[in-house]
């Protein structure tokens, strides 16, 4: 485990949530951050702390020392890529492939984390006799777009040959709803990704720390 400092970044996280992704990221990189650990209650994540530094009120919120304040798990990768290229979170721009990268990452972060938004915590946005449709009905709007996912997979990743962010998305999304066992019947590309992503050192000191099962 690295040592941390009180002068290192501090890291809002929900376990098990979103900010699992720049958790990896920033382990990737080599970036020392202090965990700061918020619980989840009946209507999401729940810490007067967080929603004073992000009144979203969301996981990933990476705050310097300087009280710079970097939200959305996407700003995180992208910032880290921009000091470390070498890690290969962007394709190249030579390499033809970034056009492809943007257009799904903004698919992941647009339409597919929205069915999370909304139907996680649906009391939050529904009336009662409502909150249980909006559940169901996310929950099989992410089904179509992650079979859609699916048939863009270019095997070992999902841009081919090249390494992406896109699949540490993708590991990310197999461990929430509908579930890994959902994935190996109607994704196997998706979960072969995952599984991939899943073996990453990184990955399993991120697994372990937030008390996520790793893929069968």
């Amino acid at each position: 485990m690295m040592t941390t400092q009180a002068t290192d970044p501090v890291l809002f996280v929900g376990n098990g949530g979103g900010s699992m992704l720049a958790e990896i990221v920033l382990g990737m990189a080599g970036v020392r951050f202090r965990v700061q650990v918020v619980g989840w209650g009946d209507h999401g994540l729940e810490s007067e702390g967080l929603h004073a530094t992000n009144p979203l009120g969301q996981v990933p919120t990476l705050v310097f020392p300087n009280g710079t304040v970097l939200t959305e798990t996407a700003a995180i990768v992208l910032t880290i890529h921009d000091s470390r290229p070498d890690l290969d979170l962007v394709p190249a721009a030579d390499s033809g492939l970034r056009p492809t990268f943007w257009r799904w990452l903004m698919v992941i972060n647009a339409a597919i984390y929205p069915t999370f938004t909304y139907g996680d915590y649906p009391q939050k946005w529904a009336d009662q006799d409502e909150a249980g449709p909006l559940r169901t009905r996310t929950d099989q709007h992410r089904k179509r777009l992650m079979l859609h996912l699916e048939q863009q997979v270019s095997h070992p990743w999902f841009l081919g040959e090249t390494f992406s962010a896109l699949d540490l998305y993708i590991w990310m999304l197999i461990q929430w709803r509908p579930k890994p066992d959902w994935y190996q019947a109607h994704a196997p590309k998706l979960y072969t990704i995952a599984k991939r992503v899943d073996d990453l050192s990184v990955v399993k000191r991120v697994i372990a720390r937030n008390g996520v099962k790793a893929l069968p």
